[in-house]
């Protein structure tokens, strides 16, 4: 039986080679420039500042010039199969400007373009910095790179995003950290006429069956302001993490030493817990900063805040315990532990911290009557 080969011999043919695949459709691209004196940051971004808001282990000093400000605009806010960014925004600081650069993929052919764009930006980026892309942004982005036939661990590039940092701030006092409320309670920025996110995908989709062009203007406006936000915050946080001292609510200080406390860094920590002992913040201050000197094994100044806080009228169960327990184990004192346990059973009404109270009562009376 004869073969293919010899099958493909007789016809006169050859077997094709495989074509190479076309050259991705141009995207729509859009410039935005505003005056890098708007921004206040520095030529070279301290790395000290930087691994202490974010957690992250840069060795050396950033030039401004080499971080990247990335943000999307897509067809579904949870992200998933199906979702696309088809709007990429790409933000850097260039001589005295900030520039924006908007690529948009006016439909799906253009898709190659616009992510051949992400990655040559992405490259020559020793920084990138997004605002809640660790889970969005860059995931999505590498998904749409492998169904583009490319692998590109965007993932695996130094990242700051910048919800977590602003998050361990300001969610004490704001609550809710969206973009749009960091704008407002941080930086003053009220947005005017602007498009809300949940309605992004809604409006591209309206463009693509109308060809309305005013539909996109409405989103690229938009993402330069998300863009435009990111350095402002960045800003702050490095100016609220390189003097937390100065900052005037109590809330940030004490956030801002709750991180500094987990980055290792406890006097600075304790320094901001103090500074936030002031009205409605004072008990949690004291809480923390008693808490912090027990870790140290600073056990008497440990103590003595929370003396302070019963003296000060701030006593509860909680406190009555965590000195009790200093008392007792560190200091060696049981007779005062036994006068505090006592009083946290009057004041104590769960019943399953009743019990333990209670046990803790019976040991201590033993140990003391064995003193005698």
């Amino acid at each position: 039986m004869a073969s293919l080969r010899d099958k493909l011999k007789s016809y006169g043919t050859k077997p094709e080679k495989p074509k190479a695949p076309p050259a991705p459709t141009e995207c729509y691209r859009a410039w935005d420039r505003t005056p890098r004196s708007g921004y206040h940051l520095p030529d070279v971004l301290d790395a000290r500042l930087i691994n202490d808001l974010s957690g992250m282990t840069i060795a050396e000093d950033l030039p401004l010039d080499s971080l990247l400000f990335l943000d999307t605009e897509t067809t579904g806010l949870s992200g998933g199969a199906g979702t696309i960014a088809f709007l990429t925004g790409l933000g850097w600081f260039e001589g005295d400007e900030f520039v924006v650069e908007q690529d948009l993929m006016r439909d799906y052919p253009e898709e190659g373009a616009m992510l051949a764009r992400v990655l040559e930006l992405s490259e020559r980026a020793k920084l990138l910095v997004t605002f809640n892309g660790r889970t969005f942004d860059l995931p999505l982005l590498e998904s749409r790179f492998t169904m583009n036939g490319q692998r590109v661990p965007l993932t695996r590039k130094e990242h700051l995003d910048l919800l977590h940092p602003a998050r361990a701030v300001f969610k004490l006092r704001l609550k809710r950290c969206r973009l749009a409320n960091l704008e407002e309670a941080v930086l003053g920025i009220v947005r005017e006429d602007d498009l809300p996110g949940s309605e992004v995908p809604k409006a591209w989709f309206d463009y693509l069956k109308t060809g309305n062009f005013n539909l996109i203007d409405k989103i690229l406006e938009h993402n330069v302001q998300d863009i435009r936000s990111m350095p402002l915050i960045l800003a702050r946080l490095m100016e609220m993490y390189e003097a937390p001292l100065r900052e005037p609510h109590q809330e940030d200080i004490y956030s801002i030493g709750r991180t500094l406390e987990r980055r290792g860094q406890a006097e600075r920590a304790r320094k901001c817990y103090r500074a936030a002992d002031k009205g409605t913040m004072s008990r949690l201050a004291r809480l923390s900063l008693a808490e912090s000197y027990r870790k140290d094994t600073d056990y008497t100044a440990s103590a003595g805040i929370y003396e302070r806080m019963l003296k000060d009228g701030q006593g509860s169960v909680e406190v009555l315990i965590k000195l009790a327990i200093l008392y007792e184990h560190r200091l060696k004192r049981p007779e005062e532990a036994l006068k505090l346990t006592r009083r946290a059973i009057l004041l104590c009404e769960d019943e399953e911290q009743l019990q333990e109270l209670d046990r803790r009562y019976q040991r201590l009376t033993r140990k003391t009557e064995r003193m005698e």
